[in-house]
């Protein structure tokens, strides 16, 4: 989702523009993400570049902790995030620090605000993602051949159970 920055980064520190975001695709195909966004983003000219003041809705795809069944769960969340220069600026000719971690206005005056988006989601999404409230989990039917097998498999560990139990209640060993 790129925003072309070029005249607001050559007006005075303050200078601000609102931008609304409509079914805006965002794609990283290095991370297999896509998805479509909507909110609304101030932008801000700071003395570095731009900073962004964003909150954006989104449906994000989920696995659902309690029954695993895939859905899809809708997002909000907001963020503010400064865009650097990564060339010279245009009226001081000069070229601001930056960090690896930074954001940065390309060399065509476009932000970008698809890698903020998708990291500021990674952080919005549930711990516990529940495809409903009232979800009753994983529910395995269990057929009769099913119940057998599984009683056959536990009857050793039965029987030394017992053993044990009666062990205890006798309080010697019978070992």
């Amino acid at each position: 989702m790129l925003i072309n920055v070029a005249t607001l980064v050559q007006e005075h520190v303050g200078s601000s523009r609102d931008v609304d975001i409509v079914d805006e695709p965002i794609s990283l195909p290095e991370f297999d993400y896509q998805r479509v966004v909507n909110g609304h983003a101030r932008l801000i000219c700071t003395e570095r570049g731009v900073l962004v003041t964003a909150n954006v809705t989104l449906t994000a795809p989920q696995e659902c902790a309690r029954c695993l069944q895939p859905f899809e769960q809708p997002l909000e969340f907001g963020f503010d995030e400064e865009f650097v220069l990564s060339i010279p600026h245009p009226l001081t000719r000069e070229l601001p620090d930056h960090d690896q971690e930074d954001f940065l206005i390309d060399d065509h005056w476009h932000l970008d605000l698809s890698e903020a988006v998708r990291q500021y989601e990674q952080s919005a999404v549930p711990l516990v993602p529940l495809c409903r409230s009232d979800c009753p989990g994983f529910a395995p039917e269990v057929s009769a051949t099913t119940a057998s097998d599984t009683t056959d498999r536990w009857s050793a560990l039965a029987g030394l159970a017992a053993q044990l139990h009666e062990e205890e209640t006798d309080g010697a060993s019978q070992a």
